[in-house]
């Protein structure tokens, strides 16, 4: 059985746009992407520490410094750009993850009669702190792609460059 009753449509309220203030500081200005990009740069000189305080093959030795220099490298796209912050967060993320397998000691994987996983070498603790400030880059990260999504422009805090 069908009616003909239409739903009842109500116009929409018009609201008048409200009047965007640019201040420093404000959201989706390039000041919390800076931030951001100045803890990743940070994160890239602990990356170095760990390279130089734990000793690891040639080849963990080149996969962190591969790394460190994708980190620098999105870390500087970021500084200046809030939309860049992408490519750092899924670099921080894949790092993140990366670095829990290799405190977890995946990396030093035997084949033959050892275990099939070593233990976890002493830098362990070293590279789950890595892990975990990471993780928190990922977050800072998030935060600074919805600060800029919900910015008074599109281009940033121009006026404060």
């Amino acid at each position: 059985m069908t009616t003909n009753i239409a739903a009842p449509v109500w116009p929409a309220p018009r609201v008048a746009p409200a009047a965007r203030q640019v201040t420093r500081g404000a959201p989706g200005s390039p000041r919390f992407a800076r931030v951001v990009a100045a803890l990743a740069a940070g994160l890239g000189a602990g990356h170095v520490w760990v390279m130089v305080a734990f000793p690891h093959g040639p080849w963990v030795g080149a996969v962190l410094g591969a790394m460190v220099l994708l980190c620098l490298k999105c870390a500087h796209r970021s500084w200046n750009n809030p939309t860049a912050l992408v490519e750092l967060l899924a670099m921080s993320a894949l790092m993140a993850i990366v670095h829990t397998f290799m405190a977890l000691g995946i990396h030093e994987h035997r084949h033959g009669g050892e275990a099939t996983v070593a233990t976890a070498g002493a830098g362990a603790a070293a590279m789950l702190g890595i892990a975990a400030a990471e993780l928190a880059l990922v977050m800072l990260c998030g935060i600074g792609l919805r600060l800029a999504a919900s910015g008074p422009s599109a281009g940033g805090d121009a006026e404060h460059r």
